[in-house]
Formats: structure tokens, sequence, C-alpha cells
């Protein structure tokens, strides 16, 4: 899913972008949301990696598997390509208590599961409080959705202003061209529903 707009792109249309590229140029392709895909969304992109030299492939432990804090993740390419990579990397990145907590959480894939669900609860949460507040909003294959505050330019910056006054903290786009919109991230369900409170204060 694409950030910030959490809009998702089948896997027929990547393979047929990555077929049009030439092979001196490489692609990166960001797969930090991709745990939060229904099952028969997501694709197994490591045989594109197999299949094209030119290709990385990156994933964070930052959002379905909560590590946010350690700050690791990994990518998967061809040989030629690691190997530069190796070149320029810092020494000592990734400490051992990092590493150690990614591999196990790799192997918990009962927390990745409730980590989804928790998620997609929470997408259900925050769209029904949109909709009754008559609120647009792109619809989210991510943990995050991008709704839209307001019809004046300045509508995203005053809304989050708003909110923050209220201890509530979201991700103005402006910067993206989207200064009516807010990107909320899903969390638990008091979390959602005090957002929703400070939102429905803030536009009042």
């Amino acid at each position: 899913p694409n950030n910030p707009t959490g809009t998702f792109i089948p896997a027929a249309e990547i393979e047929a972008f990555l077929k049009l590229v030439p092979p001196q140029v490489v692609v990166v392709l960001d797969e930090a949301y991709n745990e939060f895909l229904a099952p028969e969304l997501q694709y197994e992109s490591t045989v594109w990696v197999r299949q094209y030299p030119n290709l990385l492939v990156s994933r964070t432990m930052s959002k379905a598997y909560g590590l946010a804090g350690l700050r690791v993740g990994f990518g998967i390419a061809q040989p030629a390509i690691t190997d530069l990579l190796n070149r320029i990397r810092q020494p000592f990145n990734v400490n051992s208590m990092a590493q150690a907590a990614a591999v196990a959480a790799l192997n918990d894939m009962a927390f990745l599961q409730r980590s989804a669900q928790v998620n997609a609860a929470g997408y259900r949460q925050l769209t029904q409080a949109f909709d009754a507040l008559q609120l647009e909003y792109v619809p989210s294959f991510g943990n995050f959705v991008l709704v839209k505050v307001g019809h004046e330019d300045s509508a995203g910056a005053r809304v989050n202003l708003a909110l923050l006054q209220q201890g509530v903290i979201v991700r103005p786009v402006g910067n993206y061209g989207l200064p009516q919109w807010l990107r909320i991230s899903i969390g638990l369900p008091e979390e959602n529903e005090a957002f929703i409170d400070a939102l429905q204060n803030a536009l009042r």
C-alpha cells in the first residue's frame, strides 16, 4: 500500500512495470505495509527478485510487527545489489538485540495475525465515524486512513492544530499537495475513540 493514500497496486501492474524498466535502473519496492493486506491480495515478491536483478524489496519491522523502537528491517535483492549496499552501509547499524527481536517476530505468526485483525477492526471504527460525520476518505489497505477535513486549503492545518491542542497527533499531508487532508494512523479501539471525539470537537 502507498503512503499516505493507503491505495494498492495489484501484482500484475507491478510486474508489468518491472518488465518495462531498463536493467541498469534499480527499482526499490517498499513493502512496509504488506502485512496489512488481505491474504488474497498479497504476492510473493521474492519470485520477482529472482527474475529481475535490478529489483530490491524492502520490509520494515516497525509496522505490523510492532518493533518501531528498534529501527530494524531487511532487504531482499540479488548479490550484485546487496554487495553494493554492504559497501556503503554504516558499521554496526543494527544491534544484536534488534536482530534477535526481528528473528523472533518473523516466527510469531499469531502476533502478526492479531495485529492485522486489530488494524482491520480499527479501520472499520474510523471509517464508520467518517461516514457519520460525512467526511470523504480514501479506502485504505494500510494501517492509516487519509481523510478530508474541509474544503478550504487551510483545513488540514486548522484541524491538525485543533487536534494537537487536545493532545491528539495526526499527520498533515500538505507537503504531498493535499492541504485539505490528514493522515490518521489506526490505533487500539480506545485510541481511535479518543481521536474521533477530538475530531468532532475540532470540526465544530
